[in-house]
């Protein structure tokens, strides 16, 4: 019996001319192709197909080619991605069912977090998918993902936020249709990532409906909520469409300091009740804690609470000014003296964090390896292959970047946007050259630079470095330098 093959529920493929890619939401594993590997996974959809109907396809591309030939080709090629869980093979339909993974809390590490793109595989692939689409988009800008603010309407008022309470106080909400065709268009640009997100996304009466349409143009789906209004009869939704993930910020498990920061009386029960009902139910969740003086002693219990939950926590520590420049959310910014108790804390209670760090290479070797190739690549993706749009229609580089207007889908196209906004031209100019202070500079690796950052903070400057993040920097390296020698010195 000839073999079935599909990919799984959570791989999603994109292919271009001369590159292919695919990527496992479950695993957060991801992987680049030339041309010939993007000509083999353009065969693969979620449909059971032969494998031998499959090769017959790639006969008519490759015409040259004896058919043996290419079917021990695609085969080794499909094997490989079958070990590495993107794909699905089989006798049956029913098969392949049963051997699709779903996410679940019940295993020893849930995975709701990339940090490693370093690719494994027989075949011949890029050695990093992050410096590849870095440099790759750079040349030729493909939107690949977009944040979409579906509602300026927020139930919060939380002290430290970039978004000014007064655009909370007077939002809308963009209608389905206008949301539903610029998802189509994004389709059709080969978009593949989509977050949703607001003010509070759970306002918007027909995110069901939205969510279920995104999962009908085959995007990767992720939400940024803080679950106050989640509903239960939303949660099957939300099940159904294979979300991958529900990104929420729960700033300590002490109510009164939570609801000190959202000012909001009886958030921190509702959203943490949320969060639970979400866990019964699998579906993954991504705890956010950032960090600031109302809460800076509670960090470690919510991620205790999280690991006890398998669950993802990150943190940020730094802040960042609101999007109209006003820094006086800024205010409630821990000190340094604060920022680097709370960074020998995040060592000792944040797992992942402690490996990656502790796991870099040092700047020295990083920088003599390929300095040049690092000074000409750009600071993110912002501008490359993502951008955030509003419930207004206005397009961003990010969803902090609200003063940098690239231009509005009420009055072109996104994809006109995309190649023609010049701002956005202004801003793929942008490399890591643009600061030549900063390439060789010894805590580099340690250092988290944004030009969103930048510009919010300055009063409209994206390439003027506020001090507080180089110092920053530079506590961070410090911090870990000591922990390892530390911790070095012991196990001798």
């Amino acid at each position: 019996m000839t073999k079935l093959l599909r990919q799984t529920k959570n791989t999603f493929i994109r292919c271009t001319d001369d590159y292919g890619y695919i990527t496992n939401q479950l695993l957060r594993h991801d992987r680049t192709y030339d041309e010939y590997g993007a000509d083999l996974l353009k065969q693969i959809s979620r449909n059971p197909q032969s494998v031998d109907d499959i090769v017959d396809r790639l006969l008519k591309v490759y015409k040259d080619v004896d058919r043996q030939t290419l079917y021990n080709d695609f085969m080794e090629f499909a094997t490989d991605l079958v070990e590495h869980k993107f794909l699905i093979m089989g006798e049956t339909p029913e098969e392949l069912d049963s051997k699709d993974d779903e996410f679940t809390y019940n295993i020893e590490i849930p995975k709701t977090l990339a940090y490693d793109f370093t690719q494994t595989a027989k075949q011949d692939v890029k050695e990093n998918t992050q410096d590849f689409f870095l440099e790759h988009v750079q040349k030729t800008p493909r939107l690949s993902g977009i944040q979409f603010e579906l509602t300026s309407r927020c139930n919060e008022r939380c002290i430290h936020c970039y978004i000014p309470n007064g655009k909370k106080n007077t939002g809308k909400d963009m209608p389905k249709e206008k949301v539903f065709s610029i998802i189509d268009e994004f389709a059709e640009m080969g978009g593949l990532h989509v977050t949703l997100s607001g003010g509070e996304v759970f306002l918007h009466k027909d995110i069901c409906e939205i969510l279920r349409y995104c999962r009908k143009k085959d995007m990767k789906i992720s939400v940024l909520s803080n679950l106050v209004l989640l509903k239960d009869e939303q949660i099957p939704v939300i099940k159904e469409v294979n979300v991958s993930l529900i990104q929420v910020s729960l700033y300590s498990m002490d109510p009164e300091i939570h609801d000190t920061i959202t000012t909001v009386k009886g958030s921190h029960a509702k959203t943490l009740a949320s969060i639970e009902k979400l866990y019964k139910a699998d579906i993954p969740v991504q705890i956010s804690c950032p960090v600031m003086k109302a809460n800076a002693k509670g960090y470690d219990k919510v991620m205790q609470y999280a690991n006890e939950r398998k669950m993802k926590a990150q943190t940020d520590f730094i802040m960042m000014a609101q999007s109209d420049c006003n820094t006086q959310n800024l205010a409630n910014r821990i000190s340094l003296e604060e920022t680097e108790a709370l960074l020998k804390d995040i060592l000792n209670c944040d797992a992942d964090y402690k490996d990656i760090t502790l796991n870099q290479p040092s700047v020295e070797d990083e920088i003599k390896f390929d300095l040049e190739r690092f000074a000409k690549q750009p600071i993110c993706g912002v501008g490359q292959d993502n951008c955030c749009i509003t419930e207004n229609g206005d397009v961003y580089p990010c969803a902090g970047w609200q003063a940098y207007v690239l231009g509005n889908v009420y009055e072109q196209s996104l994809q006109e946007i995309w190649d023609n906004s010049e701002k956005i031209k202004e801003l793929r100019k942008v490399t890591q050259a643009s600061f030549p202070q900063c390439l060789e500079c010894e805590a580099r690796a340690y250092c988290a630079m944004c030009l969103v950052r930048n510009f919010n903070e300055s009063g409209g400057d994206m390439f003027k470095i506020n001090e507080h993040f180089c110092k920053v920097a530079f506590l961070n390296k410090k911090v870990v330098e000591e922990y390892f020698g530390i911790n070095k010195k012991s196990s001798n």
